[in-house]
C-alpha cells in the first residue's frame, strides 16, 4: 500500500500544477466575440478566403452562406471541390452563379492528387496560387461565421502585429462521442500549447487552428506556401510552426459566439479524424505516444480505478476507508473533476461530463495506438474516403 500512496499523492500533487499551469498558460488570452455592423468601416487590407471541400454537401451552403456575408470591405472566396463524390461541386457552382456572389465566390474543381501530396494540403494549394489578396484566410467547408469575424480578427493581426493569426471555434457538440471526448482534447492541446507560449514570440511553442488560419500572402509564398507542407496531415500545425520558426510572429485567440463548426457527428467519425493527425501530431514518434499514454492516463484513470477498487474492498470487508490510499484517491479524483470542470462548462456542457474525463483519456489512448500501428505497419490512415500511408513507413 505504500507504494501505491506514494502514487497517489504525487497524482493528487500534479493535478494541482495542471490547474495552475492551465491558469498561468490562458491568462491574457484574447477572446473575440460578435459586435455590431458597422457602416464606417477602417480601411483594411484584401484577404482571400481559400477553403477546400470533399464531400461537403450538407455543411457547404450555410458555410457559404455565412462566408459572403461577412461585413468586410474587400474580399474574395476561393473554394476548391476536391475531387467530391456528391453534389458538393454542384452546390458551389450553384452558389457561384448566384448575383449576391458573383465576383466574390470562385469556384476550382480539382480531380488529381499528386504522388507525395495530401489532400486537403493540395486543395488549399491551388486555391492559394488563385488568392489575389494581401492576406490569406485558410478556412474549412464546415464551418459558420458571424458577420464581424473577419474584421475583427484583421483587426486584431494588425495590431499585435501577427504574421499569422489563428481563432479556435467553438464547437457544436451534440452526440454522446462528441461531448466525452472533444473537450478532453482541448484541454490536453492546451496542456501542449498554452496560448501564453503560442503568443509568445521567444517561446517555440507553435499552434494554430485549422479552421481559421489568417496569413499575410507575402510571407506565405516566402516561406514556400502549401508546396512546402505537401506531405503532412496536420497543415495547421505544421504551418504555424513554419511562420514562428522562421521569426514571423504567431497568434493564437479564441472565439465566443463568433464562429463554430461541428467536426464530427459520431463515434466513429471522431475517431477516424483523431486517429488521422495522432501519430504525425506526436512528431511520429513511439517514445512521445507512450509517454503521453502513461502520463495521461496515470492523471485520469488511476485515480478513479484506485477509488473504486479500494471502496469495494472495504465494502466487502465491512470496514471504514481511514489510514489507507482511500482518501488521497478520493482526493485526487476530486482534483481531477475540479479542474477539469471549468474546461466543461467554456464548453457549454453540463458539469456532469466533467466525469467523463477517464472514459476520453481511453478513447484517445486507443486513437492513439490505432494511429501509430496503422502509420507504421498497417494500411495508413485514413481520411475522407482516402488512405495516407506515413512516410516514414
Amino acid at each position: 500500500m505504500h507504494t501505491l500512496e506514494l502514487i497517489l499523492f504525487l497524482v493528487a500533487l500534479a493535478w494541482c500544477g495542471v490547474g495552475l499551469f492551465l491558469l498561468w498558460g490562458i491568462n491574457g488570452i484574447t477572446i473575440l466575440r460578435p459586435v455590431p455592423r458597422s457602416e464606417a468601416l477602417p480601411q483594411l487590407p484584401r484577404v482571400s478566403v481559400i477553403l477546400a471541400a470533399r464531400n461537403e454537401q450538407e455543411t457547404l451552403p450555410t458555410t457559404l452562406e455565412s462566408l459572403l456575408n461577412l461585413d468586410y470591405p474587400d474580399y474574395e472566396v476561393i473554394l476548391v471541390d476536391d475531387d467530391s463524390d456528391d453534389r458538393t461541386g454542384a452546390i458551389a457552382d450553384e452558389w457561384m452563379e448566384r448575383p449576391a456572389s458573383r465576383g466574390k465566390l470562385r469556384v476550382i474543381h480539382n480531380h488529381e492528387l499528386p504522388t507525395g501530396w495530401r489532400g486537403k494540403v493540395h486543395a488549399m494549394s491551388l486555391a492559394e496560387q488563385a488568392a489575389t489578396g494581401e492576406w490569406v484566410l485558410a478556412t474549412d467547408a464546415d464551418v459558420v461565421c458571424e458577420p464581424s469575424l473577419l474584421r475583427q480578427a484583421m483587426i486584431l493581426a494588425l495590431q499585435k502585429g501577427a504574421r499569422l493569426l489563428s481563432l479556435t471555434p467553438e464547437l457544436d457538440m451534440q452526440s454522446l462521442a462528441e461531448k466525452v471526448v472533444m473537450p478532453a482534447f482541448g484541454f490536453f492541446l492546451f496542456m501542449l500549447f498554452p496560448p501564453r507560449l503560442v503568443n509568445h514570440p521567444n517561446s517555440g511553442r507553435a499552434l494554430a487552428a485549422g479552421a481559421f488560419l489568417l496569413m499575410r500572402r507575402k510571407d506565405l509564398a516566402s516561406l514556400g506556401g502549401y508546396p512546402r507542407l505537401r506531405n503532412t496531415l496536420v497543415e495547421d500545425l505544421r504551418m504555424s510552426e513554419m511562420f514562428k520558426h522562421n521569426g514571423h510572429r504567431i497568434y493564437l485567440a479564441v472565439t465566443r459566439g463568433l464562429f463554430r463548426t461541428r467536426m464530427y457527428k459520431n463515434w466513429r467519425e471522431v475517431f477516424e479524424g483523431l486517429t488521422r493527425s495522432a501519430w504525425e501530431g506526436a512528431d511520429r514518434s513511439i517514445w512521445k505516444v507512450l509517454g503521453a499514454l502513461i502520463v495521461g492516463n496515470a492523471l485520469a484513470v488511476l485515480p478513479w480505478v484506485s477509488l473504486a477498487t479500494l471502496l469495494l474492498v472495504h465494502a466487502f470487508a465491512g470496514t471504514l476507508p481511514v489510514g489507507d490510499p482511500t482518501l488521497l484517491a478520493g482526493a485526487a479524483t476530486a482534483l481531477s473533476v475540479i479542474i477539469y470542470c471549468p474546461i466543461i462548462l467554456f464548453a457549454g456542457l453540463s458539469p456532469l461530463y466533467a466525469l467523463t474525463l477517464p472514459f476520453a483519456s481511453l478513447f484517445y489512448s486507443a486513437v492513439a495506438v490505432t494511429s501509430a500501428l496503422f502509420s507504421l505497419t498497417g494500411p495508413g490512415v485514413r481520411w475522407k474516403g482516402r488512405w495516407y500511408h506515413s512516410p516514414s513507413s
